[in-house]
């Protein structure tokens, strides 16, 4: 069995996706723990409710959920299956992954492609914990976008995926974008659009897969808020008209995260941008 063979086998790929589960765990205590300005390495893992801490035999990552029926041990606490949902997703992010930067590149240096998968597993990581918390708070923490900007710009010498420039150009191009366009609608309207968070993020994104993202990562979070956001805030005003009258706050003004918009647009990105590159190239007849 060749080095394909072996990288590809089934053993690998689940290999892949336990490795992703095991940090969704940690991923969950971020989400739960960074907005309220804890610690994320002590106290350990706890029940919110009665405060007991999660023995080692309830923590496996998804299986607990269901071996425990989604509660405390202890308490009888519900757990939101948020826990479950993003084990799964870290489980899924790991294994492609694992499939687009190993799996399908065997003949890269056995350090590169430990580099690649390093940082698309961070930086997918990043990016599910940013978007749960801003769907939670609608707020993208400093304590996780500023340091990110750093590691992944530094990880990318080691993966070698974007020129370094590239990186550097599109880490400020990514934060000076958004501020921009924040500052003149707050002109314009005396009301925030997108927050500075927003930027802080894009310029994640922009330290890990250069400018050249940015505009497609943009276009494509746009796409992806009209289609989802738009109908969910058309029910939302729907339902709050029929239990509370006139006096609903227009559809213009309700706040939306768009950090997990970004995101998985920035995800998108991270595994097929070299195809929509193509695509581009074909349709404006530069190839």
């Amino acid at each position: 069995m060749d080095a394909a063979d072996v990288l590809s086998s089934p053993v690998a790929l689940a290999g892949a996706a336990a490795f992703g589960a095991i940090w969704g765990s940690f991923f969950n205590v971020a989400i739960a723990r960074v907005p309220r300005g804890l610690s994320v390495v002590s106290p350990g893992s706890h029940c919110f409710s009665c405060g007991k801490p999660v023995r080692a035999f309830d923590n496996i990552p998804v299986l607990s959920y269901f071996i425990l029926r989604g509660r405390c041990r202890s308490c009888g606490a519900r757990f939101s299956p948020r826990y479950m949902l993003v084990e799964l997703l870290a489980a899924a992010l790991s294994l492609l992954v694992w499939w687009q930067f190993v799996a399908r590149a065997p003949d890269l240096a056995p350090g590169i492609r430990s580099a690649r998968y390093a940082l698309g597993f961070g930086f997918a990581g990043v990016l599910l914990v940013l978007s749960f918390i801003d769907l939670d708070t609608k707020r993208l923490p400093d304590s996780i976008t500023l340091p990110s900007i750093a590691v992944f710009f530094l990880a990318g010498f080691g993966a070698q995926l974007v020129p370094w420039h590239e990186r550097a150009i599109g880490a400020a191009a990514g934060y000076l974008a958004v501020r921009i366009i924040a500052d003149g609608y707050y002109y314009l309207t005396g009301r925030e659009g997108l927050g500075l968070g927003d930027g802080k993020l894009l310029a994640v994104v922009g330290a890990t897969l250069g400018w050249r993202s940015l505009p497609v990562v943009v276009f494509g979070a746009s796409l992806l808020g009209i289609a989802v956001a738009v109908p969910a805030l058309l029910l939302a005003r729907r339902q709050a008209s029929a239990a509370a009258g006139p006096d609903v706050p227009p559809v213009r003004r309700t706040e939306v995260p768009f950090g997990p918009f970004l995101s998985l647009s920035a995800l998108i990105y991270l595994f097929v941008g070299d195809v929509i590159w193509r695509a581009v190239a074909v349709l404006t007849g530069a190839e």
